[in-house]
């Protein structure tokens, strides 16, 4: 089952990555139809000796806006194993993850959105979880450099979680803030809290802090925490997940 997973989010990555070169294409014989950008990101962590671990992570973006539209596709996944390679072998991350974002602007600040996203996390015995849903959002502030934004709407959650399938009506409610800096530096942070509508005690609650520094026009470093909590998680599972992931990325 994990090289299945694995097989899946490599898959899904160079299909985008495929994407990319497609574009990077498109780009040269129609600049003024296709203005997509992006990003392709790669992380890697190895250990031999009294600690054998394993830890790959990868992440790919694509973006475009015209007139008053707004479009992201995105892919991402992570894979690591305890004692790699011995009798005693364990996973310690098998997640994929993948949405679409399309946002329709009203005014320079008012738009409506549209999100659908999908996430497998085996450690947490999430064999699947689609999101779908409309929202309403605003630009508190927007300018060049600084972005802060926030979205609210109901969404429809179906997913497998452990041995049962569920589906249930929530609300979405989002805030995101992200500001850039010279030379193609940015921080951010984002926070989604999802409760069902007719029983709040159940509620997802997702939280991303980010940064990134440009080594030149296309790398940079990135650096993410993420915190995923579950009110209701499956059977023998924690409530909450913290990550950490640190990557080099390729933006076009």
């Amino acid at each position: 089952m994990k090289m299945k997973v694995l097989t899946i989010g490599c898959s899904a990555l160079l299909v985008v990555a495929s994407a990319v070169a497609w574009v990077q294409n498109a780009k040269a014989d129609d600049i003024t139809t296709t203005n997509w950008h992006g990003n392709v990101a790669f992380g890697l962590s190895l250990a031999r000796g009294n600690s054998d671990t394993f830890l790959m992570n990868a992440s790919a973006l694509a973006a475009r806006e015209w007139n008053q539209n707004e479009l992201k596709l995105g892919v991402d996944g992570q894979y690591g194993l305890n004692d790699w390679g011995q009798s005693n072998q364990t996973q310690s991350a098998d997640s994929v993850h993948g949405f679409a974002d399309y946002k329709r602007l009203f005014t320079e600040r008012l738009y409506g959105d549209l999100n659908i996203d999908g996430t497998h996390d085996d450690l947490a015995d999430l064999r699947y979880r689609l999101i779908a849903g409309p929202a309403i959002g605003y630009y508190f502030i927007k300018s060049d450099a600084t972005k802060v934004n926030g979205e609210i709407g109901p969404s429809f959650i179906y997913e497998k979680l452990g041995s049962n399938t569920l589906s249930y009506v929530t609300m979405r409610v989002t805030e995101r803030a992200e500001h850039a800096f010279n030379k193609g530096s940015r921080i951010w942070e984002q926070v989604d809290y999802l409760p069902q509508v007719d029983k709040f005690d159940n509620y997802l609650l997702n939280s991303e802090v980010g940064a990134e520094a440009a080594l030149n026009t296309r790398l940079s470093l990135r650096i993410v925490a993420k915190d995923q909590f579950n009110s209701q998680p499956a059977a023998g599972r924690k409530e909450n997940d913290i990550t950490l992931i640190s990557a080099v990325v390729y933006k076009y």
